[in-house]
């Protein structure tokens, strides 16, 4: 199986998904000759219900500029997009309107069928949130794409502690473990008792099966932080891309992200592909 379509979740306000993440998916899609396609949030703030505060404040006026502002963004976006990704790969540009924040619902339901969704991080202050829902809500992978990482994918690290989830985001992340030079599975020791769980060993039998040469590595935790320590490790061992599974707890009836996960999300060094 290979990675046939990919969408990239952008954003239009307060400000737009910068130029380097549309160039990097491009870079990604030839890489993978996988169609691209964009998801646009075009966020749409309802008018105030408040008649003195717009009266003195002008607050619909103001709305109305925020919401031309982010309409003038996306067109802009998905005109630039279609003129970076090259036109045989290129997919198709979805605007999806989000009430008065940028959101995951919507994108979730698109991201459904594809392959692999991509979030850009670039401090805008909704991408971890929608990463997230991205997670629990599309059933598919998600790639945490920040700045500085490649997308050459050739050195990956993959982190397994024998779960279910690991060996789900295992599954998932083949069509790119393939392509790679440096397949290591990454397992933290001093964090908590693996000996109940599957081993990398025999992990590493099931990737040869599919033409997948991989190595295990142990690496002790650094203090009680997992997640310093695993990206710690791909920083000095030059990985590009961390594979990881997901962890969650069910609160309120919604997902949240372990710990773990989340302290990665929030400071991702290099790609990291999540599978839930």
């Amino acid at each position: 199986m290979k990675v046939r379509d990919i969408l990239l979740q952008a954003s239009t306000h307060p400000e737009p998904t910068p130029n380097w993440a549309l160039e990097k998916v491009a870079d990604l899609a030839r890489r993978l000759e996988a169609k691209a396609s964009l998801g646009v949030c075009q966020v749409h703030i309802p008018p105030m219900s408040n008649w003195l505060a717009n009266k003195l404040l002008s607050i619909d006026g103001m709305i109305a500029g925020e919401n031309k502002k982010s309409a003038v963004n996306a067109d802009a976006l998905a005109s630039s997009f279609r003129s970076i990704i090259l036109e045989n790969l290129l997919g198709d540009c979805i605007v999806i309107d989000c009430p008065g924040m940028v959101t995951h619902w919507q994108i979730a339901v698109r991201a459904r069928t594809h392959d692999l969704s991509i979030v850009p991080v670039y401090g805008h202050a909704e991408s971890i949130a929608v990463a997230e829902g991205l997670v629990f809500e599309s059933g598919r992978p998600v790639l945490l794409l920040p700045e500085a990482s490649e997308v050459k994918f050739e050195r990956v690290a993959v982190a397994w502690d024998g779960s279910s989830v690991a060996a789900r985001a295992l599954s998932d992340s083949m069509p790119l473990l393939r392509r790679a030079d440096s397949v290591t599975l990454v397992q933290i020791t001093g964090e908590k008792d693996l000996s109940k769980t599957a081993k990398s060993s025999d992990a590493i039998c099931n990737l040869k099966l599919h033409g997948i040469d991989a190595e295990a590595v142990d690496v002790t935790i650094e203090g009680k932080d997992a997640a310093t320590t695993l990206q710690n490790y791909c920083v000095r061992d030059s990985r590009d891309l961390l594979v990881m599974g997901a962890f969650g707890h069910s609160r309120a009836r919604e997902f949240v992200l372990g710990g773990v996960t989340r302290s990665i999300l929030d400071a991702p060094k290099l790609a990291i592909f999540i599978s839930h």
